[in-house]
């Protein structure tokens, strides 16, 4: 009697090795489209966004007439903090944020969201800071705020790491309105 003999064929063992990897790499950890670098909004300065509404007012032509209101954009600095997760040593971690969303979620009418382009390097296992206008001047000026409205400004930040995996980093500033805003840093 014959035995019957199985002869694997270099596409099924290829197969196999394939399957194999897939499984041995399946946690975020080995996730070959997860970056290895976590990064995170730490902190704003100032905490919040104060936004004076009924603007300064101010003499243009030299007369000693104040005849016209100027509204000032929020400027604040936005602080972001990278970890390195699992045994990574952090080659091709860093990371470069290249666009943000601001988002607002207002009690009354809110400006329209908006993208912005950024270049912001955050190294892997590091830290890093950035100027951001959370509010556009000319946002007040349309009568978007209004005085004793809160409400808050939702951040998110997209790039890649080094070695081209995506990215995103998320914050949320409050936002209060006043008729003179005192700026603690």
């Amino acid at each position: 009697m014959m035995e019957k003999v199985r002869i694997w064929s270099p596409l099924a063992a290829l197969g196999l090795v394939a399957a194999l990897t897939l499984v041995a790499c399946n946690n975020a950890t080995d996730d070959l489209k997860t970056s290895e670098n976590l990064v995170t909004v730490s902190s704003v300065d100032p905490l919040n966004a104060c936004v004076d509404v009924d603007g300064k007012l101010v003499d243009l032509d030299g007369d000693g007439t104040k005849e016209t209101t100027v509204y000032s954009s929020v400027l604040q600095d936005i602080n972001f903090d990278s970890r390195l997760r699992g045994q990574s040593n952090g080659v091709w971690s860093d990371v470069i944020f290249s666009s943000v969303d601001i988002n607002y979620t207002l009690e009354g009418n809110a400006p329209p969201n908006r993208n912005e382009a950024v270049t912001i390097t955050v190294p892997a296992g590091g830290t890093a800071t950035q100027e951001l206008t959370t509010v556009l001047a000319t946002d007040i000026a349309a009568g978007f705020f209004s005085l004793g409205e809160k409400g808050r400004i939702d951040l998110i930040f997209r790039g890649k790491d080094a070695s081209g995996k995506p990215m995103t980093a998320r914050g949320q500033i409050p936002v209060e309105t006043a008729t003179s805003c005192t700026i603690t840093q």
